[in-house]
Formats: C-alpha cells, structure tokens, sequence
C-alpha cells in the first residue's frame, strides 16, 4: 500500500482539539494508565486519521498479517512518535471519543475474516490542503528536526499568517527570469531564489511600514523562519516595560564564605555584630511540576487587558487575533509546545522554571517574626523581611506557585524563590533570625548588601 500522506494540522484547530480534550476529559498534559496525553499525541493521532481516505484507521495491526491489510494505529504511532502502540492507542482513541473528536468504528477487509475495530475522525475535525490559509503545526515523524519547530515555508515572515508555497511558470515584471518565485497565500509577499539564499521582491498587501526595510533583503531559509517567529511585527523583538535588576547571591558572601555551628545554624557578620540564623526544616509535597503557566483560566484577550501586557496587544492582532477568546494558558502552551518563544512574553522572568510545593515544620520560633535568609552554598541569595511570622512567609509565600504567579503581572520575586529552593533540596534553604523590631530587621537587611532584598509581600508598612 502507498504511504499515507500527512496534512499538518492547522494550528488553531490543533488548539481548539486540545481545549476541547481539557474542557471534556481533563487538562493536558495528563497521565492515564501510564501514558501521558500531550497536545502532540493528540495532533499527530489526528493527522494520521485525517491522511486516510475514510479519516478511519483499525486500532491495532494483527500479527503475520499479509500483504495488503490496512496498518492499524498503532504501528503507525509506534513510526511517527516512537512509542509503544498497544499502549497508547487503547488511551489515545478514549480521550479522543470522550472529547467529541472521533468516533468508534468498524473496518472490513475481504483478506480478513472478521470486522476490525477502528477509530475515525468525525468530519468537523477533517482538514485538506486548502482547508486553511494559516501557518501549519509542524509535529514528529514529518521529517522535521525537533529543534526547529517551522520550516521557513510553513509560515510566511512578512505577515505570518499565510503559508508559502512555491510557483512555477510565473514571472514578475522587472525581475530576473527564475525557475520558480515563493508567494504567500495571504499578503501576496513574492521572494525569489538567489542561489542557497531568497530575496523578498513584492509585498503586496502588507499594511507593517516595518517590512518596508526587508524588501530587496537576501537572507537564509533560517533567517527568514527566524523572522518569521519574531515576536513583534517586522520581526523586531518586542521591548518590555522597564524591570528591576534580577537579584544574585551576594558578592560579599560567595559560595562557602559563610560557617555553620554543630547545630547547624549559620553564622552571619552584621554592622559590627555575629548573628545566628538557625535553619528551618522544609517538608516537600508531590514532584516538581513544569509548564504551570499553562493552567491560566483567563483568556487571552482578558489577560492582555492589564497595563502590563500594552506592549503585546500588536504583537498578537498581527498574527495571533483568532487565539483571543482561548483559554490563555492553553495558548501559551501550544505556543512553548511548538517551540514559538512568544510565550515568554506574557510571563516574568521566572515564570517558565519548575516549581514545588512545600512548608515550614513547626519550631517554637516560626510563628515569630524576624529576618529570613534564602541561603545557597552557604551563599547569601535573598533576604526577606517577616512582619507577622516566618511561617506566614514560608508557607503561604515561597512554598506554593499558581499559574497566576508565573505571569508578567504575577510575582518574579515567589516564583524565583520556590524555583531555587525546589530545584536545589540539597544546597539551598531557609535561615531564621528572630527579631520583632521593624528598625532591627531594616539594619540588618541592609548590612547584608543584597540587592531587591524584600519581597513585595513581606515589606514592612
């Protein structure tokens, strides 16, 4: 039999199939009977589905089967995504006919005694070649280097919404005659071969002046996908607001500068005194946990009503207008998931770190207030001034990340600390000084020399 050929998906059906899997079965990603259920399963499991005539496929391919039977999914997966078919595909096609995106169904060969079970894709999800002028999801076994998430045709750089296809027997007026010219199917952008390289020569419709200094430019293929995922329009990176200096360990007290007692508590010179920090003992709950931004409930168009976001507005009417009313963390996921760094936009710096949950365990001093110390390597990284309690800080602070906190309006100072603390068990923790006086606790957060020491939440009135 011919080799099935593989439409990508369009990228905002892709989108709406996982919004769909996470609003009817469950947020993705997910783990069920030991497989775990990514917005890239689901895409390419659809595409395998839509390659085929009848968009049906039998679930599972019998052994010694002769020449002729239909593969069934499952060995097509195992080719595509390198997993084991019998596993994933059971798991893959529920979650699909729990969403509404397929349905069960029966394939029937005169070689094979008996009806096979299949799966086939409902006819709202089917897609062809022309079925849509946007950019294509490009998704494993295409061939496709994972590091490099679109060819350079697969989304036009100029307005990066059509697609680039190549022409043949078109010639343009004043131009040098060329085999073939590459033209969007969206601006009418015309680029022509020179040598390994292309040239922009027409920009049609395009109403961004800012490509107005492209046109007669000669760049790679690799250049132009660059540009392409730009994350402004004219492929200039985008200017945020102006942030504060990311804090660092404190040059006074590099790592091992600091010595610690038998009981563990760490000794810190302050204006002319010794202070002893005693540790605080840390209970960790569950596994490291990645991508929590991608749990936003907000949408992407009520996100970018905060101040914060002003700079993204024309970023995102330029190429990502039809994702306004999704879910705004299941866009930033299908954005990181395709290896498009826009995402970074909408977060703070420390947003796309993996964080953890956990508490303080009680000590006669942790309801107190005092001096709190974020040490690394017996280093010096943060201070925090604890108005009502240590434990408030520690606990209801530091030790628990929302999706909301990973946002650009959200907390860099929490998200840096959990991440730090939650991603280094063994060389960072938590020092405790007591001192219930407001003017003490200044002095001696600013003896220590640390740059941003004070949280936002934890400042003193």
């Amino acid at each position: 039999m011919s080799a099935s050929q593989y439409f990508p998906i369009p990228p905002e059906l892709l989108a709406l199939a996982c919004e769909t899997v996470t609003r009817q079965v469950s947020r993705l990603p997910f783990l069920r009977s030991g497989v775990r259920v990514t917005g890239e399963l689901v895409g390419v499991t659809m595409e395998c589905l839509n390659a085929e005539p009848t968009k049906t496929l039998p679930l599972s391919t019998p052994h010694g089967t002769a020449e002729g039977i239909q593969e069934g999914l499952d060995r097509i997966l195992e080719g595509r995504l390198q997993v084991t078919g019998k596993t994933v595909v059971p798991v893959i096609v529920e979650v699909l006919i729990s969403a509404g995106i397929a349905g069960p169904a029966q394939v029937t060969e005169r070689r094979f005694p008996s009806p096979r079970k299949a799966v086939r894709l409902l006819p709202p999800w089917t897609w062809h070649i022309a079925s849509s002028l946007s950019p294509q999801a490009k998704l494993a076994g295409m061939g496709v280097d994972d590091a490099q998430a679109l060819s350079w045709m697969s989304i036009c750089p100029v307005c990066r919404t059509g697609i680039l296809n190549r022409v043949v027997g078109k010639q343009l007026f004043g131009i040098p005659r060329t085999d073939f010219i590459i033209e969007c199917t969206h601006c009418g952008a015309k680029f022509i071969p020179v040598g390994p390289a292309f040239r922009l020569v027409s920009i049609s419709t395009i109403r961004d002046p800012l490509w107005k200094k492209h046109l007669d430019k000669t760049y790679t293929p690799e250049e132009w996908a660059t540009l392409a995922r730009g994350t402004s329009p004219g492929g200039n990176p985008l200017r945020r607001p102006a942030e504060k200096k990311v804090s660092t360990p404190a040059e006074k007290f590099s790592s091992g500068s600091l010595t610690r007692t038998k009981d563990g508590s760490l000794i810190v010179p302050a204006g002319g005194k010794t202070l002893y920090y005693r540790p605080v003992t840390l209970t960790f709950f569950g596994s490291i946990k990645e991508g929590i931004f991608t749990r936003v409930q907000k949408t992407v168009d009520e996100i970018l009503a905060g101040s914060e976001y002003a700079h993204l507005k024309d970023p995102i009417n330029v190429k990502y207008s039809r994702y306004l009313s999704l879910k705004a963390g299941l866009f930033l996921g299908q954005l990181k998931e395709r290896h498009d760094i826009f995402y970074r936009e909408f977060l703070n710096p420390y947003g796309d770190e993996k964080f953890g949950s956990f508490r303080a365990e009680e000590s006669p001093d942790l309801g107190r207030p005092g001096v709190l110390l974020v040490v690394v390597n017996n280093g010096i990284y943060h201070a925090v001034s604890c108005q009502n309690s240590f434990r408030e800080v520690i606990n209801d602070y530091f030790g628990r990340i929302i999706p909301d906190h990973c946002l650009l309006g959200g907390d860099a100072t929490r998200c840096r600390i959990n991440a730090v603390i939650s991603n280094n068990r063994a060389e960072a923790g938590f020092f405790e000084y007591v001192s219930s006086s407001p003017e003490e606790r200044e002095r001696i957060i600013a003896s220590l020399a640390i740059k941003d020491p004070v949280s936002p939440h934890a400042r003193e009135p």
